[in-house]
């Protein structure tokens, strides 16, 4: 059966009335979001910061020039910079992965984002669309704090960028349940995808034994993004994890219900009535007092007690 027969990856064109992948939100709106903030990036730049004690034009030109392209004011809040995210900037693990390097041709970003749509769009019609949200983001947020740890040890002088991470976790997660199909690698060669999976798997590793044996230095596995994707991929579909059910703790509804609950438990005044254990030995003592005094002489209270006797006694009967 071809890919483009399964049930899940039909054309829905007989739907009137619908636009572009109403199907699948979450993979539409990731990929707009992701786009949008790219062009932020290109538009919302700045000039070089350089020394206080330099003001000549012609060098900021020249350090524009060194750099390839200006720096971005989106860039210098959302990249990942380790030492940043280490002094306070924690947003920053959520918000890398919708940036993408500016230098060069976009070509990072229009792949990343064919694989997004490629493989998040099957993936959200079987999961859910939050699901696949919290499954992104996760995966980002993941290898983004990878890459803070190596930076409590070494100095990591390049922020990290890129959807990349993310759209291997896709990948992997995709591999898991499609093992056999066949894509075009580089839109000319046939390869199975979990052939092309166990190749992204490879170089890494081989990276890492390069690391191990002091071939290349440590800041290499620092910067291996792809294969942190590919791992949280992997052990997401192994575990059987369900990141949705985290809706659980933050199920705000759920929370001011129980709120409400408490407070109304807490002002509700509930009737106890008294005690009736000494009721016997009260009802003695009038007794005593009216054979002594005459009934004249009782209170409002004593005969009060004396009725409920009376009452507790045609109820035993």
């Amino acid at each position: 059966m071809g890919f483009s027969n399964r049930d899940y990856m039909r054309d829905e064109s007989e739907s009137s009335g619908r636009s572009w992948a109403d199907d699948v939100p979450t993979t539409k709106w990731l990929i707009i979001a992701t786009v949008i903030v790219f062009f932020l990036q290109t538009i919302l730049t700045h000039r070089p910061q350089l020394p206080a004690d330099v003001n000549d034009p012609a060098i900021a030109a020249l350090a524009a020039q060194i750099q390839g392209v200006h720096p971005s004011y989106v860039e210098d809040w959302f990249a990942l910079d380790a030492d940043k995210v280490l002094h306070g900037q924690v947003w920053r693990v959520f918000t890398y992965f919708f940036c993408h390097h500016r230098d060069g041709s976009p070509l990072s970003l229009v792949f990343n984002m064919l694989g997004l749509w490629f493989f998040g769009s099957v993936l959200e019609r079987m999961y859910g669309r939050r699901e696949l949200l919290y499954f992104y983001i996760a995966s980002g947020v993941v290898t983004g704090l990878i890459f803070t740890a190596f930076g409590l040890k070494i100095h990591l002088p390049i922020p990290q960028m890129g959807a990349s991470p993310c759209v291997l976790a896709l990948f992997t997660l995709y591999a898991t349940h499609f093992p056999y199909q066949q894509i075009l690698f580089c839109w000319v060669v046939p390869i199975q995808i979990r052939v092309l999976l166990l190749i992204y798997v490879a170089l890494d590793a081989y990276n890492i034994l390069q690391v191990m044996s002091g071939q290349a230095p440590l800041i290499a596995m620092a910067y291996m993004s792809n294969l942190w994707g590919i791992a949280f991929g992997y052990l997401y579909r192994r575990m059987k994890w369900q990141l949705s059910d985290i809706e659980r703790f933050f199920d705000f509804g759920r929370m001011r219900q129980s709120v409400r609950r408490a407070t109304t438990a807490r002002n509700l005044k509930v009737y106890q009535p008294e005690s009736t254990i000494n009721l016997e030995e009260q009802v003695d003592a009038i007794l005593a007092k009216i054979h002594a005094q005459g009934s004249e002489s009782l209170t409002e209270r004593e005969r009060a007690v004396l009725q409920q006797a009376s009452d507790q006694a045609k109820n035993r009967l």
